[in-house]
């Protein structure tokens, strides 16, 4: 029997999830819960309520649709959510190895790629077409942006944003809460708090 999913938030991320859930067999997707929607509504089977409502859904999983990854840190906290109420939806047109590693609430859009022993962390975000090579380790809250390229054995610590289409050489540690500038390419190191783009990347501002 299929598990009941809820989306908190209804924006176009949302959208991309719903249609993933409508792909699978194993969740039926409930409604949306956002805090831009003041009251209930039912629209072809599928609820609209306000997300400080949640308490109500407590026979549903729970997948934060939000790209923003400070966001996503907040809701958690702030309505008390437990690891038991979430679930990872991965779309059918992604692969994943086998022996790669997805934490709960994290979601892989179509058409991405995750290979061996690459380890994902809580309420990530692996958009569609990205590349997440062998050994990667992507920590909690991360958002690794459509078409963006991780090699081997790389390392993104929680809260970054790694940008569409960013090329990330192998072995390279970035640090937390950064944010990696759209197409840029990493060949170096990148510290905690800080936007770097271009190619090859540099550092154009500290993030307080």
């Amino acid at each position: 029997m299929s598990k009941k999913v809820m989306l908190l938030g209804n924006g176009g991320h949302a959208k991309v999830i719903a249609d993933m859930i409508a792909h699978t067999d194993e969740f039926t997707l409930a409604g949306f819960l956002d805090s831009n929607i003041e009251t209930y509504s039912l629209n072809n089977d599928l609820i609209f309520d306000n997300m400080d409502n949640i308490h109500l859904y407590s026979d549903c999983k729970f997948v934060i649709a939000i790209g923003n990854n400070k966001i996503r840190k907040i809701i958690v906290e702030k309505y008390n959510l437990d690891e038991t109420q979430f679930v990872s939806v991965i779309a059918t047109s992604a692969y994943v190895a086998s022996n790669a590693k997805i934490g709960i609430g994290t979601v892989v859009m179509p058409n991405a790629i995750i290979n061996e022993d690459a380890v994902i962390g809580n309420h990530a975000i692996i958009n569609s077409g990205a590349i997440i090579e062998h050994d990667n380790i992507i920590e909690d809250f991360v958002h690794i942006s459509p078409g963006a390229t991780l090699s081997g054995t790389v390392h993104v610590k929680a809260f970054t944003h790694i940008g569409t289409n960013a090329t990330v050489i192998p072995n390279i540690n970035i640090g937390k809460q950064c944010t990696i500038g759209a197409g840029s390419v990493v060949i170096k190191d990148i510290p905690d708090n800080v936007v770097a783009v271009g190619n090859p990347t540099r550092i154009i501002k500290t993030i307080n």
